[in-house]
């Protein structure tokens, strides 16, 4: 049917700026898609864990925000030992590692008149210490950076390129940290978009998608006291929405197991006392999730609608009390590898 009003440039790449052919370079069989979601991204370090732990190996990795800096670890070293060196950053970081502390600082600095509240120096130094590849066309593991394009609010894919400056682009939260310049372009967080960026994994091929989030599909909106937490909540409720739809559509002979954030949802972006807990919480409803779907890849089955042939199945962490509790000693130990120390 005919669009009026409108050229047909306006929509007809669907707002997403996509690789240059020949995309992918080679064939994708599994993708690990990794959704963005600020300091509750510690999780995904966790889930990353459990997945190299049952052998798999990705053709590709997409990220989204900290997705896309929690991807680029991945896809630069997709083994126990690049999940324990990611899970070292985590549990060292701090928010003023970030989010920089001014001499004057307070509530005042949101209606200042100045491009954000916080410089991305810190996120961009934090991130350039642990990055084992200097382009994305460099990964061991092919690499798509989503960010979100201002000057004409399209979703781009990055698949080459500087590979800091792309995450950064993807990982620039509007308000928190200014546009991320690139080329002829600026550039906010891909979440704005695209927060789980499960349209770029179907385009690629993929016949497996592992979908990491920083939070559940079908949440409904915590309770708030304050602005600011009303604002995240009502983003969140639209970051949900988009992620079903896109689940609704996946076409047949497609497998895509998605793995939660068990336990609440954190509100403050600056608080990073719960990293351990949210790592551990992610392996093991990741642990849980990858069980329950080999379990279902034998017998053929799934639990999802179209699940009853073996043609689709959606599986989702289970709601579990003891994921979301606090960490012990013996099971932080337990992440480490044989020999190593903290």
């Amino acid at each position: 049917m005919p669009v009026y009003g409108l050229p047909p440039s306006t929509y007809r790449d669907g707002g997403v700026a996509r690789p240059d052919p020949p995309w992918p370079r080679r064939p994708v069989e599994t993708a690990v898609v990794l959704g963005g979601g600020g300091n509750k991204g510690a999780a995904q370090v966790g889930m990353m864990r459990a997945l190299v732990e049952v052998g798999v190996v990705p053709d590709l990795v997409v990220g989204t925000s900290i997705g896309a800096i929690n991807g680029a670890a991945f896809a630069g070293m997709p083994t126990l030992e690049g999940v324990y060196l990611a899970a070292d950053v985590w549990r060292r970081l701090a928010a003023a590692d970030v989010f920089p502390r001014r001499r004057f600082q307070g509530t005042w600095r949101f209606l200042d008149k100045r491009a954000s509240v916080f410089p991305i120096d810190g996120l961009r130094s934090v991130v350039a210490g642990s990055l084992r590849f200097e382009r994305l066309e460099e990964a061991p593991v092919p690499l798509v950076v989503v960010a979100t394009r201002l000057e004409d609010g399209k979703e781009e894919w990055f698949t080459r390129g500087p590979a800091l400056d792309a995450i950064m682009a993807s990982a620039a939260l509007p308000g928190l940290y200014p546009a991320v310049e690139m080329g002829d372009y600026r550039y906010f967080d891909g979440g704005v978009l695209d927060n789980v960026a499960l349209s770029a994994a179907l385009s690629s091929g993929a016949r497996r998608i592992y979908v990491l989030l920083c939070g559940r599909v079908d949440a409904a909106s915590p309770r708030f006291s304050r602005p600011f937490e009303a604002m995240f909540a009502a983003f969140s409720l639209a970051l949900g929405a988009r992620i079903r739809r896109e689940l609704a559509a996946v076409p047949p002979g497609v497998d895509v197991v998605v793995i939660e954030q068990p336990g609440t949802a954190i509100f403050d972006p600056l608080d990073f006392s719960r990293t351990d807990e949210l790592i551990d919480g992610g392996y093991r409803a990741a642990r849980d999730v990858l069980a329950e779907y080999e379990r279902e890849r034998r017998l053929g089955t799934g639990s999802g609608e179209r699940g009853a042939r073996g043609r689709l199945r959606r599986v989702t962490a289970r709601r579990r009390a003891h994921a979301s509790s606090e960490p012990n000693a013996a099971s932080r130990a337990e992440e480490r590898p044989s020999g190593s120390t903290e």
